[in-house]
């Protein structure tokens, strides 16, 4: 089990009321995945060689409105420490100058879209993959711990990272999924252009082409060229 701080008890409702966009929740995933590979470079570079010529970093992203979001990423996995400390809200990742450096990421984003999600995770090197469920009426009904789940026995050279989310509180449609590609794509424009990143969003590649007169247009609407440079 894994302790819950009595703050998120009492504030994790309050979550799925920030002022967010898909493409911004969704980004944090991302975030985190890419910030895996940056913090152990060397060791998935290895990793990745022993696993093919064409094997990078890849997080794919799967999304049914009726049933789930799966994000999922090949980069370094969690430990049992790591992953406790995933869990708290406000707590920084122990790399401060990276992304997600605020440590909000993970818990807001999920419980911004959905009321039940799961982690999976296998951290490259150990042999044990750790499971924990997030259930946000559970928590704010006074639930102290999360359950967590061990696998023993994994091979020590698999590596990777599952969230899984259900319960949608919003649900994602039409243009919407059109943006949340366009978005992404120009997120993450400096990782497609360095080669660094495989993103897949429902099955399709997400890429970029620099065009000097190619822009997209915030929230708002306003004409500007978003995310990462």
């Amino acid at each position: 089990m894994i302790a819950i701080p009595p703050f998120l008890i009492r504030d994790i409702n309050a979550f799925r009321r920030l002022p967010c966009t898909p493409w911004h929740a969704i980004a944090e995933f991302v975030d985190n995945s890419t910030q895996s590979y940056f913090d152990h470079e060397k060791e998935l570079k290895a990793a990745y060689a022993a696993e093919g010529d064409s094997t990078k970093l890849t997080v794919s992203i799967a999304y049914d409105k009726d049933d789930i979001l799966r994000i999922a990423d090949n980069a370094m996995g969690m430990s049992y420490d790591e992953l406790e400390r995933a869990m708290h809200v406000a707590m920084p990742p122990r790399n401060t100058k990276g992304r997600s450096k605020y440590g909000m990421g993970l818990k807001t984003a999920a419980c911004w879209i959905g009321d039940v999600w799961t982690v999976r995770t296998k951290k490259l090197g150990e042999t044990v993959e750790h499971q924990v469920t997030v259930d946000v009426k559970k928590i704010a009904d006074g639930s102290a711990t999360l359950p967590h789940k061990e696998i023993k026995g994994r091979p020590a050279k698999d590596h990777f990272t599952i969230v899984e989310i259900r319960k949608h509180n919003r649900v994602f449609h039409g243009r919407t999924l059109g943006r949340i590609k366009q978005f992404l794509s120009s997120m993450y424009r400096q990782d497609f252009r360095s080669g660094v990143l495989n993103l897949l969003w429902r099955g399709e590649p997400v890429t970029w082409e620099d065009d000097p007169d190619r822009f997209l247009s915030d929230a708002a609407g306003n004409g500007r060229s978003l995310g990462r440079v």
